[in-house]
């Protein structure tokens, strides 16, 4: 589809429209070879797993999945982009990551905290040299 960059320069914002048949493209349309695809793909498997699986899920919820792990896959870069000292927008990253938040917590996800208490005997045993002496 394309579009008319010359009238964008003269300031001529009607002439903007794309020019054509729109063609919308999806992740099927993509190279599953490259590292984004794979892992965008792997993340939308995981989290569809952690719901119960796909075939347990709204179209509405497996698409609001497939945008948080779009916007996941777009923080990933940008994160990467700024740790390999490029600039980026924060205003940006924070958006998204806000958007990433919202997204997940509307099919669902919550924290679960995890029981992290030490076994009593295992602690009494730590301390008194029990493992030691085996």
């Amino acid at each position: 589809m394309a579009v008319d960059t010359t009238a964008v320069q003269n300031g001529n914002a009607a002439d903007t429209q794309p020019k054509g048949k729109a063609r919308l493209l999806s992740l099927e349309d993509l190279d599953r070879r490259t590292g984004a695809y794979r892992k965008t793909a792997e993340l939308i498997d995981r989290v569809e797993a952690d719901l119960g699986g796909a075939d347990r899920l709204s179209t509405a919820e497996q698409q609001i999945i497939r945008h948080a792990a779009l916007t996941g896959a777009m923080l990933e870069d940008l994160g990467a982009r700024w740790l390999s000292g490029e600039a980026i927008d924060p205003a940006l990253y924070v958006q998204l990551s806000n958007s990433e938040r919202r997204l997940y917590e509307t099919v669902g996800l919550r924290r679960v905290p995890r029981d992290v208490t030490p076994d009593p005997l295992d602690y009494a045993r730590r301390f008194s040299g029990e493992d030691d002496a085996a």
